[in-house]
């Protein structure tokens, strides 16, 4: 809640709409949804019975598992960016030790009961040939996202590097980036030395071909030294972790219910995240003293 209020998020962002639950704890439940990876009808009859969430969203009843769906319906991407945006910005940090990386999500159906049925018959069933991949730039001192991007089909790693590496800088300076070789490209490089004035730490490929015969200038700094340090593997321990939190399958047929579905699930990681690192500290302090 304190994320959304620095997001600047309106509990209520029209005139005229209903002051029953508001944006708040719609996303609220949504996230909660994809921490525990269940369905609408089933999260709604969970939150219907925890007194104690519905006292600290400020609603008297779960909303319908219906409300909930055509709430995931209206929201936009780039609102749900900013609620994953506020959770770095809470950060004390001014600056990140940022990494770029992809990982690969399986779509499925909605309903498990409906796959094993279609299954059965062969001219009624439909394959799902595409797949989602999710590219996201990683605060690496928090392991908390600071932007993401969802994309069909198996694709080169450097199409939205460029892109996700502007914004990230938009949201906080960076002082360094870390990304294995599908990321090395001379322009990427470029942009990180010179725009974001941060330490290039791409992974290079092609170690065989010597520096003389490589073009670029900044591919031929980063053949010359050596790096001491290696902080890519933080990259796929995030994304480890967020599918072992919120699962690996995501449940929507559409696509734009898909990308919104992958979105909460950035978001719920970042939650449970910032969530455990404030309840370690406080449990730590307050044995200390």
């Amino acid at each position: 809640l304190k994320a959304l209020h620095i997001a600047h998020v309106r509990r209520y962002p029209k005139k005229h709409d209903p002051r029953k639950y508001g944006i708040w704890a719609h996303a609220c439940i949504l996230a909660l949804k994809e921490l525990e990876d269940k369905t609408y009808r089933f999260i709604a009859d969970m939150v219907s019975e925890m007194a104690n969430i519905l006292s600290l969203l400020g609603i008297s009843q779960s909303p319908h598992w219906t409300i909930l769906h055509k709430a995931a319906m209206r929201f936009r991407g780039s609102l749900i960016e900013r609620f994953v945006r506020a959770f770095v910005q809470r950060t004390k940090s001014q600056s990140a030790r940022a990494g770029i990386d992809s990982t690969g999500l399986q779509p499925t159906r909605a309903s498990a009961y409906y796959t094993s049925i279609l299954k059965r018959d062969r001219k009624k069933r439909r394959k799902i040939r595409k797949h989602i991949k999710l590219s996201t730039v990683v605060d690496l001192d928090h392991l908390l996202p600071m932007i993401f991007k969802v994309r069909r089909g198996p694709a080169s790693d450097h199409w939205d590097s460029l892109a996700l590496v502007r914004k990230a800088h938009r949201i906080k300076k960076l002082k360094s980036l870390d990304a294995d070789k599908g990321y090395t490209s001379e322009r990427l490089r470029k942009y990180v030395v010179e725009r974001c004035k941060a330490e290039d730490r791409i992974k290079v490929k092609n170690h065989d071909v010597p520096v003389w015969k490589t073009k670029g200038q900044y591919l031929k700094k980063a053949k010359r030294r050596k790096l001491r340090a290696n902080y890519r593997a933080l990259c796929e321990t995030y994304h480890s972790v967020l599918k072992r939190v919120t699962g690996s399958a995501v449940r929507s047929v559409k696509v734009i219910m898909q990308n919104k579905e992958v979105a909460f699930k950035v978001l719920a990681c970042s939650a449970l995240r910032r969530a455990m690192s404030l309840l370690f500290r406080e449990v730590f302090y307050r044995t200390m003293n």
